[in-house]
């Protein structure tokens, strides 16, 4: 380095020396007078995960602070301002800020602690620290999966009253461009300051609510999808004969069982609610179509066998029976065609319209009540 380096570094070494000289961390700038404004500003570098079982969401952030400590005064020719790293903030106060509903919130440490200080010549320090930030998030899953949900994040000091300090927002709390989430869209941010009253007297507190929507396409094409065409599959049921009974049967069970392993397994991330969610209605109606449809094939089975049989009907099936003894034969009737095979029940004739009515009825209501409308 040049002669000129040196001084100037042995210069800056001694006006920190100076400063810390006799300073006493434990006490607040200016105590017994004017309580200490602290401007805050939040940059959010990444969101996730979001977590519906433990109802809460992680993000990492720099964490930024600015206040005043005329104790850290200096002068200096040509230098108003230098970068401290972090072992100089544990020589000085700071307001011991902490997030109020966090859980492990904690501070990067690779490869060296991600944080430090700039000390201007008038005692202004502005500091700033890389955090991730793990905190509680209430829910109400009533429209899940087409809720919406509201993440909050409040910071105090662990300690200080408002008579000592209060806290501001210096800037409006910024997401980095690049930030996306699988389960939700990002929207608004809202942020204000606020007091609350506490045990010891007013506390300074500020708010963030992180406006969040969560992305309904991978249910739709996971669960709502698969419903549908497991729902349409046991209206085959229908159209297949009424004597044919172990195929509309299993048909039947099929269904209700694949409808049942779906629902089993969209709810295995979700806590244990008191309440429906928009998704729990829906597998379960469609749960009821298919026991529907299952219950109109007993229903056509008992009213086809108290029909009285026309003349010759016993031979007729005799012959049947005959000629479906193989599965070629049988197909070749199908074919050409066969009335004795073909014989519809009414109950199977206005299913094959009722079902698939009511059912659409249902999906536009209960599209327009969870998708469209605004619930409070």
């Amino acid at each position: 380095c040049s002669s000129y380096e040196v001084p100037k570094t042995k210069a800056v070494s001694e006006v920190l020396d100076n400063l810390l000289a006799g300073y006493n961390k434990e006490l607040r700038p200016g105590i017994g007078g004017e309580r200490v404004v602290i401007l805050t500003d939040i940059l959010i570098k990444s969101m996730g995960p979001i977590s519906e079982t433990d109802m809460s969401y992680s993000m990492q952030v720099y964490f930024r602070q600015r206040w005043k400590d005329e104790r850290l005064s200096f002068y200096l020719p040509n230098i108003t301002q230098f970068t401290l790293s972090n072992k100089f903030i544990n020589n000085i106060w700071k307001p011991n800020s902490y997030f109020l509903n966090g859980r492990n919130s904690k501070q990067h440490n690779i490869t060296v602690p991600n944080a430090f200080i700039r000390l201007s010549h008038d005692g202004s320090i502005y500091m700033s620290m890389r955090l991730t930030v793990n905190a509680r998030c209430p829910m109400m899953l009533s429209r899940y999966p087409m809720d919406r949900a509201i993440c909050p994040l409040f910071i105090g000091s662990f300690g200080y009253t408002a008579d000592d300090l209060v806290y501001m927002w210096e800037n409006q709390v910024d997401i980095d461009p690049g930030v996306t989430l699988s389960q939700f869209e990002l929207g608004r941010i809202e942020q204000q300051n606020i007091s609350k009253k506490g045990k010891y007297g007013e506390l300074s507190i500020l708010e963030i609510y992180i406006h969040m929507s969560r992305a309904v396409g991978f249910y739709v094409l996971q669960t709502y999808v698969p419903c549908y065409l497991i729902v349409s599959l046991s209206w085959v049921s229908f159209w297949i004969n009424r004597d044919a009974a172990p195929a509309r049967v299993l048909l039947g069970v099929t269904t209700i069982l694949s409808t049942a392993a779906i629902g089993m397994t969209v709810r295995e991330g979700l806590p244990r609610v008191p309440y429906a969610t928009a998704l729990d209605v829906f597998l379960n109606v469609c749960i009821v179509y298919e026991m529907a449809a299952l219950i109109e094939y007993a229903a056509v089975n008992y009213f086809t066998k108290l029909m009285p049989k026309e003349g010759g009907a016993d031979e007729d099936e005799e012959e049947i029976m005959v000629w479906c003894r193989t599965c070629l034969l049988a197909f070749w009737r199908c074919i050409v065609g066969n009335s004795d095979y073909r014989i519809v029940s009414d109950i199977d004739m206005v299913s094959r319209f009722v079902f698939p009515l009511t059912f659409g009825l249902f999906n536009l209501c209960y599209w327009l009540m969870y998708f469209y409308l605004e619930v409070s």
